[in-house]
């Protein structure tokens, strides 16, 4: 006896799957706007989305949108996000649930979700929670945060401008600012009411941001992009 074998239909596409998250040549704004309820929806604190550059190393990465994280959680957010991501032969695409800080006075955990990687780089979307979450909630999150990036991914220039642009804060504008002035870490502190501690912090992940040696090399790769033109 024989049986015939029905031919395997075309494997479904993110776009069939949920095609109300896919964001089509999204801007700012239209991403911004989707990453944030994706958010709401799965209860967290913040998110942010940024790329890992394939194939450098050591591993790093750039944000593109964030919102609801503070700049220095939003950075430390990445950079875990990144190191559990990245392996020696390949990159994880599978959601990564990573305890973070305490937040508030509870514990949060990271829920990483990655893009496949691409010529130009891997997506990854983290959202920051104050408790932890169930399968259910991290698979809707995961196909979500999915569709969202594959919208963002069929336009890879999309975001260049914002994304080719380091993104370097208010406060690092400031003590860059001040810097190129002339000031010490401890007269930037007096002027902007921080320690000298937190002005080094503040210098210090401006550098990296800009690919710098030191601050000096920060202030004038700063300056040469027009991010600082004086203090702030």
């Amino acid at each position: 006896m024989t049986y015939a074998v029905r031919p395997m239909s075309t494997p479904l596409t993110m776009r069939e799957i949920a095609p109300h998250w896919m964001a089509q040549s999204p801007g700012h704004d239209e991403l911004t706007g989707s990453l944030e309820t994706l958010c709401e929806r799965f209860g967290g604190t913040g998110v942010v989305m940024f790329r890992i550059r394939v194939g450098e190393t050591p591993a790093r990465s750039t944000i593109i949108v964030s919102s609801g994280i503070e700049d220095q959680l939003r950075d430390a957010v990445s950079e875990r996000a990144t190191a559990a991501i990245v392996r020696t032969e390949r990159n994880e695409i599978l959601p990564q649930m990573l305890p973070a800080w305490r937040v508030g006075g509870a514990s949060a955990f990271i829920y990483a979700f990655p893009g496949c990687a691409r010529a130009h780089g891997q997506l990854v979307t983290a959202v920051l929670a104050v408790e932890q979450k169930s399968f259910t909630e991290i698979a809707e999150a995961y196909l979500a945060a999915r569709c969202i990036m594959e919208g963002l991914d069929e336009t890879p220039d999309a975001m260049a401008s914002t994304e080719d642009q380091p993104r370097i804060t208010v406060r690092e504008q400031s003590c860059l600012a001040w810097t190129a002035e002339g000031k010490t870490s401890e007269e930037i502190g007096i002027i902007l009411e921080l320690s000298p501690h937190t002005v080094n912090h503040y210098l210090g992940s401006a550098a990296r941001k800009l690919g710098a040696t030191n601050r000096m090399h920060a202030v004038a790769k700063a300056l040469r992009l027009g991010l600082i033109e004086r203090p702030v």
